[in-house]
C-alpha cells in the first residue's frame, strides 16, 4: 500500500513540470522567437521579476510571454498604479539593451 501511495506522490510531481515552462522562462522564449539574443532576453525577463511585484509580473508573462501579446499594446491597457511599477525596471532594463547593443 504503502508503494502505491508513494508511486503516486512521484507521478503528480512529475506531472507538474508538465505544466509547461515557468512564467520568467514563457518570457525568455518569447523574447527568443521574435530575434532577440537569449542573453538580452534572460536579462529583461530576470529584470522584471525582481522588480514588479509578483501579480503583475505574471499577468505580464501571461500576456507578452504565452499568450504573445505585442508589449507596447499591453502595456496602454494597464491602470496607472501598473504603469508606475515599470518604473522600478527602468535602469535594469537600460543596461540589458547596452549590454545587447555592445555585445555584453
Amino acid at each position: 500500500m504503502r508503494v502505491l501511495i508513494v508511486a503516486a506522490a512521484l507521478s503528480v510531481l512529475a506531472g507538474c513540470s508538465a505544466l509547461g515552462p515557468s512564467d520568467k522562462q514563457a518570457l525568455v522564449s518569447t523574447c527568443i522567437e521574435k530575434g532577440e539574443a537569449e542573453a538580452t532576453c534572460t536579462c529583461v525577463a530576470t529584470a522584471l521579476e525582481a522588480n514588479l511585484p509578483p501579480e503583475l509580473f505574471k499577468k505580464v508573462a501571461q500576456a507578452a510571454g504565452r499568450e504573445k501579446q505585442d508589449m507596447v499594446e499591453y502595456m496602454s491597457t494597464l491602470p496607472v498604479e501598473d504603469l508606475l511599477a515599470f518604473s522600478a525596471v527602468t535602469n535594469d532594463l537600460e543596461v540589458c539593451g547596452n549590454a545587447a547593443a555592445t555585445g555584453g
